[in-house]
């Protein structure tokens, strides 16, 4: 059970480590065709998105939308063919559909409001996914990764 818990303690420190790209299209405005690429850093409870628009930086935080997490333990008896057993045992559980909300704000006043829906609905972002963001502007990004 330990050496579980350390390799899962492992796993997570390196997970929030990660970071990547995402490679999109802006649609509409002056822009539209432009290819555009969305970085990430991929954290704990939350990723870090950046990108530049139009010499505009923007950075913002993206979220799980419906995870849930559940602790719960039993304790009591086992009984096999050689007499009690004693049993001990602690669960963990993660559920999540993918979805992830974004909101990143321009360095001259523009924001970016993204829905993406990860591959991996236990929230790795680098197992790639798809999402789109509109701009404060009106334009659409669409994201594949």
């Amino acid at each position: 059970m330990k050496r579980l818990l350390a390799v899962m303690i492992s796993g997570l420190a390196l997970a929030g480590c990660m970071g990547g790209s995402m490679g999109g299209v802006i649609s509409g405005g002056q822009s539209g065709g432009k290819a555009i690429t969305m970085n990430y850093e991929q954290g704990m409870s939350s990723d870090t998105y950046s990108t530049t628009i139009d010499g505009e930086y923007f950075e913002g935080k993206a979220v799980m939308v419906d995870a849930t997490t559940t602790f719960g333990s039993a304790f009591g008896s086992a009984y096999n063919a050689y007499g009690a057993t004693s049993l001990n045992t602690s669960g963990f559980a993660f559920s999540s559909s993918g979805k992830v909300k974004a909101v990143l704000i321009g360095s001259r006043g523009s924001s970016l409001k993204c829905l993406m829906n990860y591959a991996d609905s236990s929230g790795f972002t680098s197992a790639g996914g798809v999402g789109e963001c509109i701009h404060s502007d009106g334009r659409q990004l669409d994201f594949v990764w």
